[in-house]
């Protein structure tokens, strides 16, 4: 296939896709907010590019540019785009339906960002519970990235810009006096409050004080250094990719699927909630 990148393909290509059998769909859910002196679309890109590289080991299409769903606690600075939980389980909602209505019936959902699960499965419950299509939350992938690199050093961020073509957009600045990122420590209200909430398994409502306290990124002394960094993060983001078993989930879904048409054809009773 020319690209496995939906946005960019031709309706011809889409339509070849699916009178072939094609039915899968990667969707690269991201945010747009401050993130230190890394771009501010960073949390897009990761799973843009997740998105990309499984959609090319599962026969599948990615779906990209969906930068605008919930930031968490950056509202603070004027770069974060702001939308609420709700908002973005409305507008993954119409998006999946319409993926849906267009002949895709395998939908896994991937993000980089920390409290997109607030949208992602309870998005997921209600639309299995309307469609009897199952979307997949593909975040554990992360988690994975971190296991095996260490979640303070890997490169899978400057390797996402390398594997969707943006490399330009991580700055380079010879002159750079500072060119690793101080992460300023959080409020200790947020921080005691953190540390006790978290054992009884809720989920914290974050409010920075300082942009700095969600931080993270270099700047690059030289183009080299930039490439070095990014080819290294492209064999991460390619090894979390070739070690997952996508091609099983996927037909372990397609299974699933059916199984779930077979018992509400059985018990008609559930069909009338």
């Amino acid at each position: 296939m020319r690209t496995r990148i939906y946005n960019k393909m031709t309706a011809k290509e889409v339509q070849d896709y699916l009178d072939r059998g094609g039915d899968t769909m990667f969707i690269a859910m991201g945010v747009l907010e401050c993130h230190g002196n890394l771009p501010i679309d960073c949390e897009t890109i990761i799973p843009e590019a997740y998105a990309k590289l499984l959609a090319e080991k599962a026969d599948g299409l990615a779906m990209i540019n969906l930068p605008y769903f919930y930031p968490g606690g950056t509202l603070i600075s004027n770069a974060t785009v702001y939308f609420g939980i709700r908002d973005g389980i409305d507008y993954l909602n119409k998006i999946c339906h319409s993926l849906v209505d267009q002949g895709f019936k395998k939908l896994f959902i991937l993000s980089g960002h920390a409290p997109a699960p607030l949208t992602i499965n309870a998005f997921s419950r209600d639309f299995f519970e309307e469609t009897l299509i199952h979307p997949c939350n593909l975040m554990g992938l992360a988690f994975d990235a971190g296991k095996m690199f260490g979640y303070g050093n890997n490169y899978i961020t400057y390797g996402a810009y390398k594997v969707m073509g943006q490399m330009e957009y991580l700055p380079v600045d010879p002159e750079a006096k500072e060119t690793d990122p101080v992460r300023m420590k959080v409020e200790p209200a947020m921080e005691n409050f953190s540390k006790l909430y978290q054992p009884f398994g809720g989920y914290m409502a974050r409010i920075y004080s300082d942009p700095a306290q969600h931080s993270g990124g270099k700047i690059f002394k030289s183009e080299e250094e930039r490439l070095e960094y990014c080819a290294k993060g492209e064999a991460q983001l390619r090894q979390v990719v070739d070690n997952c078993d996508i091609n099983e989930l996927k037909e372990a879904l397609g299974e699933y699927q059916d199984y779930v048409q077979r018992m509400y054809a059985k018990f008609p009773r559930i069909k009338k909630r």
